[in-house]
């Protein structure tokens, strides 16, 4: 038997080859000497979508033969040609992947497969140097941070909070509901002094007297699932198939006061601008609301428009990127969401640098927590009515009016400012 409780890259390796070779996965585990279970769940967790040609791969395209009824009315194919077309992947509400069956059964892959040359179907393939990767990455983050989603926080928070601010303590309220909490006293302890939690450590009656040293963590601890077919090899991919589509760059301008206020930013790579939204707390649930509030404002037409490939990085506010993409009226998906590598924000990099220009008005270590919308409306509008030397010195606003119109500015909040009036310091805000 093998001495490694975990594969390592030469077995995964093995594996690849094997699989190229047409061996079953039962056999390729006897050969190393690990249980078959062990190999098929490997290979199920780390295969990887390859890209396609453009071709249409809908269950519909054959059937599909009245040429009026193509969402797409630019299309100069005739209808017979409609296998060929990709664009109803995009365009077309009935769109509905083949899959193949053999993929759902051993093999899991289409590596080794007979008949891939001449199959036109999606293909999955398992490659070894990216399973690795992948295991390598899960191995590091599965232990950090803390196991609670955001539901699991919040009833947390409404538990401890207002009992802590009529100066209960903590161990009393953990000893009389016990039963319901499912952490540790000190984690407890610990929240709070993350500021996780809408009390704070000042509020104990006793915790002035007791000086607390910072400590690094807790971080928020996410199932990391959620990146599986979102990566950034992903996202080329996807890129190289749909040229066209308008990207945007998602991150967030921290303040101060960890735990506090914090504004979200949407980079508009097309055009330059930027959006800002201001919120309460930096979690995941802040940034579904906020995309909740723009679905509902732009309507699934315009969102859908603007709004069509999202690239943030991995940052914890960005761990529900399903509640992004879905509308959830109809289940109808308008956007994808896909993610940085970890540790290159440069994937990214005109989003970053365009803050730059946000820490002309908010430095960094200053506090955020006397913001109101409507300060952050004005740094956001100042801001994208700066002319930049990249669009021949027009304004974000001025290209974003030019492509989209002058009412989806409106509904965003969007309104240029002369420049001659352009302030990109507001001290005003700060001095209120």
């Amino acid at each position: 038997m093998c001495k490694h409780q975990h594969l390592t890259l030469a077995e995964r390796c093995w594996i690849e080859v094997r699989l190229k070779e047409g061996m079953k996965p039962a056999k390729i585990a006897e050969s190393l000497g690990k249980h078959r279970t062990t190999v098929e769940r490997e290979i199920k967790l780390h295969r990887t979508e390859v890209k396609r040609g453009s071709y249409n791969d809908c269950v519909h395209a054959k059937n599909y033969t009245v040429p009026h009824e193509c969402p797409n009315t630019l299309c100069k194919r005739f209808t017979d040609n409609c296998t060929k077309c990709s664009e109803c992947t995009l365009r077309c509400k009935k769109y509905e992947p083949r899959i193949c069956p053999k993929r759902e059964k051993s093999p899991y892959v289409c590596t080794g497969c007979a008949q891939r040359m001449t199959c036109r179907l999606r293909k999955m393939d398992y490659i070894a140097k990216r399973a690795q990767a992948d295991y390598e990455y899960t191995l590091k983050t599965s232990r950090e941070g803390i196991a609670l989603s955001d539901g699991e926080l919040s009833d947390l928070n409404y538990l401890f909070s207002g009992k802590i601010m009529r100066n209960l303590s903590i161990s009393a309220i953990y000893s009389m509901h016990k039963a319901e909490i499912t952490v540790c006293l000190k984690s407890v302890y610990n929240y709070l002094n993350r500021n996780l939690l809408d009390a704070r450590r000042i509020n104990l009656q006793r915790a002035v007297r007791r000086p607390y040293r910072k400590k690094s963590g807790p971080v928020r601890r996410v199932d990391r699932n959620y990146q599986i077919g979102r990566t950034y090899d992903d996202f080329l991919a996807y890129m190289e198939e749909n040229p066209d589509l308008v990207v945007c760059q998602m991150d967030t301008v921290i303040g101060a006061k960890e735990g506090g206020k914090c504004i979200l930013t949407i980079y508009f790579v097309n055009c330059g601008v930027q959006l800002m939204f201001l919120r309460e707390r930096n979690t995941a649930a802040s940034v579904t609301a906020i995309f909740d509030e723009l679905k509902e404002k732009l309507g699934t037409e315009r969102f859908n428009a603007l709004f069509q490939v999202l690239l943030p990085d991995r940052g914890s506010e960005f761990t529900d990127p399903v509640s992004i993409e879905y509308d959830k009226k109809t289940g109808e998906r308008l956007c994808r969401v896909f993610y940085c590598d970890p540790m290159n924000s440069n994937q990214k990099s005109s989003c970053e640098r365009n803050h730059q220009l946000i820490r002309y008005i908010i430095p960094k270590g200053k506090s955020m927590e006397d913001l109101t919308e409507e300060d952050v409306n004005l740094i956001m509008n100042n801001i994208n009515s700066y002319p930049r030397k990249k669009w021949n010195f027009r304004s974000p606003i001025e290209l974003f009016i030019q492509i989209y119109g002058e009412e989806t500015a409106t509904l965003l909040g969007l309104k240029a400012i002369p420049f001659d009036s352009i302030d990109l310091k507001l001290q005003q805000i700060f001095k209120r």
